[in-house]
């Protein structure tokens, strides 16, 4: 019971400031939840895996049997730079999205 009262109280809490922000900060604030959540759904995810017998094993046969295959043009998804280039945008963009946050 007071568990759920603690969580109504943040709730409470947490749109009475949303309601206080701007648009752009809300949208941050929207874009930093959004992570929160899927992070949290990862994770919940990973121990349920993880729960599965013989699974942890399993998953490192299928990457073990993926290292063997040849990269070829017909599998090959992109190259290495292209997904350093991609990592690269994706980390600018967060910490953006960071500095937005300590300068409100």
């Amino acid at each position: 019971m007071a568990t759920e009262q603690k969580h109504s109280n943040y709730l409470s809490e947490a749109e009475s400031r949303l309601h206080q922000l701007s648009p752009e900060k809300l949208r941050v604030a929207v874009a930093i939840i959004a992570y929160l959540q899927k992070t949290e759904e990862n994770e919940a995810t990973e121990k349920i895996l993880l729960n599965i017998p013989d699974f942890a094993e399993y998953f490192r046969k299928i990457e073990q049997n993926e290292d063997k295959v040849e990269n070829t043009a017909s599998n090959q998804i992109a190259s290495n730079e292209e997904v350093w280039q991609t990592y690269l945008a994706v980390e600018k963009k967060w910490e953006e999205v960071f500095l937005q946050l300590a300068d409100s």
